[in-house]
């Protein structure tokens, strides 16, 4: 009997780790779409599309045998519904999104009154509900930075800029930082938060920590500021027409429910704000999603050149609340003759709205990492991993592992300490040491004149060593 329980648990659990819906998604012009939401119709399950328009959606056994609707939702285009049968562990499910038409037909226009005006009153009246509606929750969450450069210079400020850890190519282009985090958050309003990071991994550093956290990327446009370095106003504050001017450019529907589409602009031009677009649910004056921009003046960190929010939100009907799934922050810089760029993306999952917490849920700990959270082999990785790799993050991983590898090995580090460990002509004077850095050792000569000087009334001096 145990042995039967024992073969149904492993089929059961193949299933549950293989079993999965794979596809592109693209433009009705062939262009690859990045982080487009996949979730599966009236489920806490979902994913998001690589920066190469390919996503990977996880499936459970008991999706067996059932026909799921799968959900393609992104910003700008219109929302497409794809029934699945799941019959396989391996489904392919590609899907071409159109962009979405907007029109001003339900929108009534008087003399003299900005349309825009009125809708964006709403949100800020409702704002501080919209808040209380998602005022706790535990959730699943998975992040991924990347920094690259291109064209680095060979020095910066005369010293040698190297490869970056194997980051560069010939061209002197490539990524110089990439890691991921997956990790288990709790939060309840206003400041009781908790994240454990239970898988951590940074390219080329089998022993490093992700600084990618769930806390660093709480940020909501419900609030009147986001902290980035500085307060950015948000389009919706409380005080946003002092700072922002509106435009309605269209509405359309999603789930049966008019959404507008609103550029806006600043008012003055230095003022610490945003420009762009945001969505609002027609009624209910929640946020469908943002794409708003600002810049380091704005957010007084003169190397960023621009930085550009973007959040998709999914209905939540047990709450009749949209909540946030999927953000993504772009960002460009420069200084000192690097240049470059870079992305986080974040995935919110497996929400749960009523956690039943006590007094006892949180404490002064905000952080915390779970045991050997970054040693997970990449069997972890490909199994845990909501967004798939894009070819150009696969490459960098292939090569900085290989690298560390080289740069771990005896052979390597035998050179190294051969350059340091010589003995020069000095070294009875000003002291030796030698290294032994694979075998993680080292001694060393205290030299017989130590704290050796230069003055214009003694010359030369230093101090003897008593033995």
């Amino acid at each position: 009997m145990r042995t039967y329980f024992s073969l149904v648990f492993i089929l059961l659990f193949s299933f549950v780790t293989a079993a999965q819906i794979t596809g592109t998604v693209v433009s009705k012009e062939g262009e690859a779409l990045p982080f487009v939401n996949v979730f599966i119709e009236n489920t806490n399950r979902g994913t998001t599309t690589n920066g190469d328009g390919q996503y990977a959606l996880e499936l459970l056994a008991i999706d067996q045998g059932e026909t799921l609707n799968v959900t393609f939702q992104f910003l700008g285009y219109a929302t497409v519904i794809k029934e699945v049968e799941v019959n396989s562990e391996e489904m392919t499910v590609s899907v071409v999104m159109e962009e979405s038409s907007t029109s001003l037909d339900e929108v009534i226009v008087q003399a003299g009154i900005n349309p825009a005006d009125h809708i964006i009153q709403g949100a800020i009246s409702s704002r501080k509900k919209n808040l209380r509606n998602i005022g706790e929750y535990t959730a699943a969450f998975y992040s991924r930075g990347l920094w690259q450069v291109k064209d680095a210079p060979d020095k910066i400020l005369g010293q040698e800029v190297g490869d970056l850890g194997g980051g560069l190519d010939s061209t002197r282009t490539g990524i110089i930082y990439l890691s991921e985090t997956i990790s288990n958050i709790k939060y309840q309003r206003p400041d009781n938060f908790s994240e454990v990071i239970v898988a951590s991994k940074v390219s080329g550093d089998d022993n490093g920590f992700s600084f990618n956290t769930a806390s660093d990327a709480n940020f909501s446009f419900y609030e009147n500021t986001l902290d980035l370095n500085t307060q950015i106003i948000s389009p919706i504050a409380s005080n946003a027409f002092s700072y922002y001017k509106y435009n309605l450019e269209g509405t359309f529907f999603e789930n049966d429910q008019l959404i507008n589409k609103i550029t806006v602009t600043p008012r003055r031009e230095n003022d610490r704000v945003f420009t762009g677009t945001i969505y609002i649910v027609e009624d209910s004056w929640q946020l469908y999603g943002v794409d708003l921009q600002t810049d380091g003046s704005a957010i007084q960190v003169p190397f960023i050149e621009n930085l550009n929010f973007k959040q998709n939100f999914k209905y939540e009907s047990s709450l009749s609340q949209w909540v946030k799934i999927s953000q993504v922050i772009d960002f460009s810089f420069g200084f000192l003759g690097l240049k470059g760029d870079g992305r986080f993306t974040a995935a919110y999952s497996d929400y749960e709205f009523a956690p039943q917490f006590t007094k006892d849920s949180f404490s002064a700990e905000i952080l915390s990492f779970a045991d050997e959270a970054n040693k997970k082999d990449s069997v972890f990785w490909e199994r845990s991993r909501p967004v798939p790799l894009t070819s150009l993050e696969i490459d960098d991983y292939v090569k900085k592992d290989s690298i560390q590898v080289i740069r771990k090995s005896k052979k390597y580090l035998d050179s190294i300490d051969d350059r340091g460990n010589r003995f020069k002509i000095t070294s009875p004077i000003f002291g030796y040491s030698y290294t032994d850095t694979y075998n993680k050792w080292r001694f060393g000569i205290t030299p017989p004149i130590q704290n050796i000087q230069f003055n214009t009334v003694q010359g030369w001096n230093g101090t003897m060593q008593a033995t």
